[in-house]
């Protein structure tokens, strides 16, 4: 499993599972295209749009919730400092904020 502190705020975490998931939404994307391209009903790519978007917020989901366990995992080890957690909170924070 490729685990990279860098690439995820100091707590390792490993996403790689996300990418079948996200190869399956970019077919979706591309059966979107030729849906438009063949002149298909408003109503069916709509719907095709909107499964693509849920699909999109579970990976979108699953990655914070591994971000979160991962940060749990990390303050229980003693491996961040009471500073670096602090600033983990806050960026968590932002992006809830930003989801919405």
């Amino acid at each position: 499993m490729a685990r990279s502190k860098k690439a995820h705020g100091g707590v390792p975490v490993d996403h790689t599972k996300q990418l079948p998931r996200l190869r399956r939404i970019e077919g979706q994307v591309r059966g979107l295209q030729q849906m438009i391209e063949a002149e298909r009903n408003c109503i069916e790519i709509i719907h095709q749009i909107s499964a693509a978007i849920a699909a999109l917020r579970r990976v979108q989901g699953d990655m914070l919730r591994d971000h979160l366990a991962a940060i749990v995992e990390a303050t229980i080890a003693g491996q961040i400092t009471h500073q670096e957690r602090r600033r983990l909170a806050d960026e968590v924070g932002a992006l809830m904020s930003r989801l919405g």
